[in-house]
């Protein structure tokens, strides 16, 4: 075992861990845990002071020195957040102090790295999604060279980039000898903060946990001031100190530091009658023993809002504060020896306590906080003459809280832009954001016309829609809405209704849609009846129309939106009219029509630059293709429009394509690769509807390998997010809940969940009409977890010997399906997919029922799950049809090939829940699973075996698995009389007298051979 970490499991007695053992040794042993191969996550949450940082400061100090320690803060200024901070500011200390050798190890192959670390180089990438994995191989590739631990103090100021990367990396731990550990205050996270939504992702991954730090009880906070002053105390005066402080150790810390130089003796120990009962003014009691001219210092320094180098706050100190440049140092050092202000590994300076950096700020007067903001501005402008990218955003906000709404304006437009160079929505939006904010107050010159309010209104509305904020976006495209008077731009507010329109349809609970606005946008395209506008409103009356089951209007006017979008000759109203078409096509099961549509808005999309409906155009394509049976092209097409959308910044339908391939690779076996596809998709910033489909196929993937825990994790963030009836995504919801809820033991939960979704919250079935084909394709992917459910509440009813329930089941199951206008899974096109389940359907039914046929319907299921290249559907098949066969008293003879099958494919796949289904059952049949090895080799001689025939050595390799003389006949196609003359012969000539003593001979001279 790695000992990286050996020595933090054990406290050393220190008051500074008064009142926190246990929380110690819990991170202790998770470190301890993390040297071994188990990373782990923990983030440690309480109130600002309770010692968060300190607490993970003293398990790193126990450390040795072969562990590396990378820590990384979050700072917070105003609303400005720069990219990937915390992170970078953890990995610059290790780039400075790591040897060449390992350097060049960890460095090689991310030169894209560059574009968050110029010293690396220039960056080719420019896609966030490119810096994830790159961020997540420069951390483990460290824990490669040692144990490492990353901290990141002050998570709840974390950017979103960060938070992303930071769910990336915890995703993925496998065997790493890495840790991840996080402060993380209870205050400052409204709702709606980024950071909810975090937390409540990465509580369903396994290897992340949470320390809760209270407040210090009496005994705790004894202990504690008898540490800082040095002897013991009276526990009156710890109990005053207890009362201020409300046990919070920062507060104590700082009402009792200035009796701790033991001059006094034990009955004068008392609390001083100036000291404030607040926050803000416990924090303040430390600063005022500064001098005036450090006070003053630090004020300036405070306004800065995160930690600043020395030569910049020089320059503000300069212009305005009236400090002598000459007193700067003298200043700071009198502030770092009183435990104020630190200097981080860079130099900047900041407040040892970030809390009373927001005490000085608000304390400041309006009229000086205005003044010295503007100096920071200057300075930060005029620094080396040019200005950094990375510092528009301080500008902007330096500019803002200085009142110069100009400056602040033009600084907000640029840090936005450099968001989108780095390619972070959330940044991007809140840059935008504040330039909206600012609009009126800004000089008609910078600002521009009308015109530009609206345009900048769409920029923050689609910034947000991609960071995945819709009701944001939807607030900015109704307040440019409200900009735009239909009568004098009928056009413009026609355009933004559809747009409009669009977002509420994201919503992850949109209701009915509202054609009445859809309508309206049409209607002010009257006096433009060849338009790109008209075209687009017909669309999107089309679309409104589909959703709400009007299938013939929604037809007609998608054909009329095609046929105006071309005599318009615009690109892009034509991609958006075909997409639309072909989306209503889909939805009337014309397959073709719809693939073709798809086909050209595809290249329309592409021609035109428009990533939206590149994607759009991807998400129509992939479905038609499953539909025709096409899984592996659906998959390949779903694949490249993920990453063709993240490429163009379209990630809400990137995402929802992500689970499209998802869903095609979980299809095919290719596992591992889904597996991949769903962290790194996971790790993003994504909208409710993608992230839930996201996790409906994460969850059955789960259920499949055989993590419960984290399969019902996925299911219930999944509902967190959308209702279980979202029409959307119904039918994937059914399918992710039956899994579930089956391999939970919960037949019953499964067969209630399915049926849900197909008779509707007032429990009436309600099977589709035969003429509409299109819902009953739909419904029929829900009647077969129906009857694998119904299936699996049977089997469970007569292994208890309940006969009621498995009748029940079965009676349930049938009155489903004779209110079905058809066969299941018999409308057209009889692709080798709707055969598959067809004949599991057929299965599932007869196993219902416990027919004798149930055996023959297996081996169909099997052939046809071959054919449509479902290897997990074609070994539990195999699994199936074995456990039928002997129920119906057939040999173990007769499964053992089937037993075998099944059992390769599920090593295969890593499905190790059905794995150890077929394990047990080959078990209770006394079948062997092992595979027989490669026939022996006589080119090199085996002492005892060389006097054996090639077929006797092809034999011998059957008689070592364990194969029966029937099983052995069957494999190389001879009669079991034959084989029989060739296992005596072998005995013979080997001098053993049964099977197995020669088996066992075989496998010694083979070992021996070899070795």
């Amino acid at each position: 075992m790695d000992t990286g970490f050996v020595g933090a499991g054990v406290p050393r007695p220190n008051h500074r861990l008064a009142g926190r053992t246990i929380e110690y040794e819990l991170l202790a042993r998770a470190l301890e845990g993390a040297a071994s191969g188990e990373p782990c996550a923990v983030v440690v949450r309480g109130e600002a002071g309770i010692g968060k940082t300190r607490l993970i400061r003293e398990v790193c100090s126990g450390l040795g020195d072969g562990t590396h320690v990378l820590w990384g803060t979050c700072v917070h200024f105003g609303q400005a957040t720069v990219p990937f901070a915390p992170l970078t500011g953890a990995l610059k200390p290790w780039f400075a102090r790591v040897d060449a050798a390992n350097r060049r190890k960890v460095l090689t192959g991310v030169d894209d790295l560059g574009l968050i670390f110029p010293a690396l180089g220039s960056a080719r990438a420019r896609e966030t999604g490119r810096l994830l994995p790159l961020l997540d191989l420069v951390f483990n590739r460290i824990a490669e060279t040692a144990p490492t631990v990353l901290v990141i103090d002050d998570l709840h100021w974390a950017d979103h980039t960060s938070l992303d990367v930071l769910a990336y990396l915890i995703s993925g731990f496998d065997d790493q000898r890495l840790a991840v550990m996080a402060a993380c205050r209870e205050e400052h996270r409204d709702e709606g903060h980024p950071l909810h939504g975090w937390l409540a992702d990465m509580r369903r991954t396994p290897a992340f946990n949470e320390v809760q730090l209270d407040r210090l009880d009496l005994a705790a906070t004894e202990v504690q001031i008898e540490g800082l002053l040095g002897r013991v105390v009276d526990v009156e005066f710890a109990a005053q100190v207890h009362e201020r402080s409300g046990g919070n150790p920062y507060l104590t810390e700082l009402l009792t530091r200035d009796m701790s130089d033991g001059e006094r003796p034990d009955d004068l120990l008392e609390l001083p009658a100036a000291i404030p009962t607040a926050l803000g003014e416990a924090l303040l009691s430390s600063w005022h023993c500064l001098s005036a001219t450090a006070r003053q210092t630090t004020r300036v320094l405070a306004a800065a809002g995160r930690p600043t180098e020395v030569d910049v706050l020089a320059g503000v100190l300069t212009k305005h504060g009236g400090v002598n440049p000459a007193q700067l140092s003298e200043c700071l050092t009198e502030a770092q020896y009183q435990g104020v202000v630190l200097s981080d590994v860079d130099g900047r300076l900041w407040f040892r306590h970030p809390l009373l950096a927001e005490v000085l700020e608000d304390a400041m007067p309006p009229g000086d906080a205005a003044r010295v903001h503007a100096t920071y501005a200057r300075v930060l402008e005029a620094r080396s003459g040019t200005t950094r990218q990375c510092d528009a955003a301080d500008l902007a906000v330096h500019y803002d809280r200085a009142g110069h709404a100009d400056k602040s304006y033009q600084w907000s437009i640029a840090a936005a832009n450099y968001a989108v160079n780095l390619h972070a929505p959330a940044e991007e939006a809140m840059n935008l954001e504040r330039a909206c904010s600012l609009w009126d107050e800004v000089s008609p010159d910078v600002r521009g016309p009308s015109w530009a309010h609206i345009d900048l209104l769409l920029r923050a509305s689609d910034a947000c829609d991609r960071a995945g904020r819709v009701e944001a976006a939807i607030g900015w495209l109704d307040h440019a809405r409200g900009l735009v008077n239909p009568a004098d731009e009928p056009l413009l507010a026609s355009t933004l209704a559809c747009a409009l329109g669009d977002l509420e349809r994201q919503r992850a609970t949109p209701g009915k849609t509202r054609l009445s606005d859809s309508t309206q946008a049409v209607e002010l395209t009257q006096q433009f009846p060849l338009s790109p506008q008209r075209a687009r409103a017909l669309a999107g009356l089309a679309d409104a129309e589909k959703w709400d089951d009007r299938l013939p209007e929604a037809a007609m006017h998608a054909d009329e939106a095609v046929r105006i979008a071309r005599r318009s000759e615009s690109g892009p109203a034509l991609t958006y009219a075909l997409n639309t078409r072909a989306s209503v096509h889909l939805h009337r099961d014309q397959i073709e029509s719809s693939l073709a549509d798809a086909g050209e808005a595809h290249l329309l999309a592409r021609s035109c630059g428009d990533s939206v409906q590149q994607a759009a155009a991807a998400n129509w394509r992939v479905i038609c293709l499953s539909e025709l049976g096409l899984t592996t092209e659906a998959t390949a097409v779903a694949l490249q429009g993920f990453h063709d959308a993240l490429r163009g910044g379209s990630p809400h339908w990137g995402y929802f394509l992500a689970a499209l391939a998802a869903e095609g690779l979980l299809h095919s076996g290719r596992w591992q690769e889904c597996q991949d596809l769903l962290r790194e998709a996971l790790a993003a910033r994504r909208g409710p509807i993608p992230s839930a489909g996201l996790r409906m196929v994460a969850a059955r993937l789960a259920v499949r390998s055989g993590n419960l825990a984290e399969a019902k994790q996925h299911l219930g963030r999944a509902l967190e997010l959308i209702p279980g009836d979202y029409p959307g995504l119904r039918m994937r919801m059914a399918l992710a809940g039956a899994e579930v809820f089956t391999a939970s033991g919960e037949p019953y939960k499964a067969f209630e969940w399915v049926k849900s979704r197909i008779t509707g919250p007032n429990a009436t079935p309600s099977p589709p009409r035969a003429e509409d084909l299109r819902a009953v394709k739909y419904r029929d992917q829900l009647v077969l977890p129906l009857a694998e459910a119904a299936a699996e509440l049977a089997v469970a009813g007569r292994d208890a010997g309940d006969v009621d329930a498995a009748s029940l089941a079965r009676s349930g199951l049938d009155e489903t399906l004779a209110r079905w206008p058809r066969p299941p899974f018999t409308s057209p096109p009889d692709s080798e997919i709707q055969q598959m389940r067809r004949t599991l359907f057929a299965a599932a039914v007869a196993r219902c029922g416990h027919d004798p046929k149930e055996a023959a319907c297996w081996e169909q299921a099997i052939e046809k799950c071959e054919a449509a290249g479902a290897p997990w559907h074609t070994a539990l098949s195999q699994y199936r049809c074995a456990s039928a066969l002997l129920t119906t008293g057939a040999a173990s003879s007769a499964v053992g090939g089937l037993l075998r099958s099944a059992h390769r494919g599920a090593i295969g796949l890593g499905a190790q829940p059905l794995q150890h289904q077929i394990d047990t059952l080959a078990r209770m049949a006394r079948v062997t699973l092992r595979e027989p090895a490669e026939p022996l080799n006589m080119d090199l001689p085996v002492p005892g075996l060389a006097h054996l025939t090639a077929r006797e050595r092809e034999i011998m390799t059957f008689l070592v698995a364990g194969r029966s003389n029937g099983e052995i006949a069957k494999e190389l196609v001879i009669s079991d009389k034959t084989v029989s003359v060739h296992v005596s012969s072998i005995l013979r000539k080997t001098r053993t007298t049964t099977r197995v003593e020669a088996a066992a001979l075989a496998e010694r001279l083979t070992d021996r051979r070899e070795g």
